[in-house]
């Protein structure tokens, strides 16, 4: 975007078309972080506009693509990959080429969009800043990937998903997940000033990109999100490659970067913005510092967790297949069998007794340190379980530590 009288018709229809589609995407929708909704009650006022699109994406599915069931369907998922995503993202990029068309052809004669495209950047660097916030403290306070879980510490890694392993090799070092999330965070600030914009472009890309890399090729369900925030990264890069090139790569020197900043002529205007700026990214800023710390202390401070929890081993008196015992969530437990299948009961807590599957019902004591012993029924049969502790911090995931100096590689 120079400062030359007219630009080239290819750079006016180019920005056409990304203000389309980034608009379009900055918009609110489904698991994605939109600056609209970053606003107090903004998820409310949001929520006409995306019933909107959960009315249009399945009509579009049905008959346009003639899908049908499950596919057709808004339901939680947890993935940002469902194929109404996949309809909704296309329907974008649909309007955005057409809105383009008839733009181009209502403002032909205008030589430039110098006004205009300060106020899309501006749009684009908030949302890109509040998303990367998003995640980033996600990590800084180590939440988004946590230490394995007692039922992963026990099932074989041939049974993990692609994802699976993702999130335990990330969740078993805290310090590298809050380094990705410090990563992502500093991105996230420098993208907050005019200034350190391309600074903060090139830290979002190089963030992006490794993001980007690892949900294809571990399958996490956030390949479009993630690819769409990338561009957005390439597109606040994008008028700065030729000076990059000419600093980094042909080590010529580079002329100074125009100034893309929204102009208000009065001087209230301009007081009025600054002073909303502040308070709405102190607002964003202070969100995410209180929630994380919320959960954090949720889980880790003071998790919630049965009074029996624990893993253990089967020593006597359980079904044949029982092998091992997992007590960890609060409403239920697992079995792991001899078969390498995970059973989950659901389990009532009284004071010293346990209801399992709604029907079987344990006294449940503690002989010493090592030892549970359940006696009650199972199936309409008396039963007394016996089941052994097993340490956790005993695991070599756990055990194993950090070491400035191997004298050789510790790779079991």
């Amino acid at each position: 975007m120079d400062d030359s009288t007219s630009w080239p018709l290819r750079l006016r229809i180019a920005f056409r078309f990304c203000c389309c589609y980034l608009l379009l995407y900055s918009l609110p929708s489904t698991g994605a972080v939109s600056i609209f909704q970053s606003f107090p009650s903004g998820e409310k006022i949001a929520r006409p506009y995306v019933a909107l699109w959960h009315a249009i994406n399945p009509w579009v599915a049905i008959h346009v693509f003639h899908l049908s069931g499950q596919r057709v369907t808004y339901f939680p998922t947890g993935s940002g990959d469902t194929t109404l995503d996949y309809i909704q993202n296309l329907l974008y990029l649909l309007i955005a080429v057409a809105a383009t068309l008839i733009w181009s052809v209502l403002d032909r004669r205008r030589p430039h969009y110098r006004e205009l495209y300060p106020w899309l950047r501006l749009l684009v660097r908030y949302t890109l800043a509040f998303t990367l916030f998003a995640y980033g403290f996600a990590k800084l306070f180590p939440l988004q990937f946590q230490p394995a879980r007692l039922h992963r510490l026990v099932e074989p890694y041939g049974e993990f998903s692609p994802m699976g392993v993702l999130w335990n090799f990330m969740g078993a070092s805290q310090a590298f997940t809050i380094f990705s999330g410090a990563a992502e965070t500093l991105g996230g600030v420098l993208m907050l000033f005019r200034r350190t914009t391309t600074l903060g472009s090139m830290a979002a890309f190089a963030v992006l990109a490794n993001v980007v890399a690892l949900n294809f090729c571990y399958d996490v369900p956030v390949k479009l999100y993630s690819t769409n925030l990338l561009l957005m990264s390439v597109f606040l890069m994008a008028p700065d490659f030729r000076r990059l090139l000419n600093v980094l790569v042909f080590n010529r020197p580079a002329a100074p970067a125009p100034d893309y900043a929204v102009r208000f002529e009065r001087r209230w205007l301009r007081l009025s913005a600054a002073v909303f700026a502040v308070f709405f990214v102190g607002y964003q800023i202070c969100g995410q510092l209180i929630s994380g710390w919320q959960f954090y202390h949720q889980v880790y401070v003071s998790p919630q967790r049965p009074p029996l929890y624990g893993l253990y081993d089967v020593e006597s008196g359980a079904p044949s297949n029982w092998r091992k015992v997992i007590f960890e969530a609060p409403t239920s437990m697992a079995v792991r069998t001899a078969a390498d299948e995970v059973v989950t009961f659901p389990v009532k807590y009284a004071a010293s007794s346990l209801r399992v599957n709604g029907a079987d019902d344990y006294t449940w004591s503690a002989p010493d340190a090592s030892h549970l012993v359940l006696t009650g029924k199972w199936a309409g049969d008396p039963s007394t379980i016996r089941l052994r502790r097993i340490d956790p911090s005993q695991f070599l995931l756990h055990s194993r530590g950090f070491h400035w100096i191997s004298e050789q590689p510790f790779n079991k």
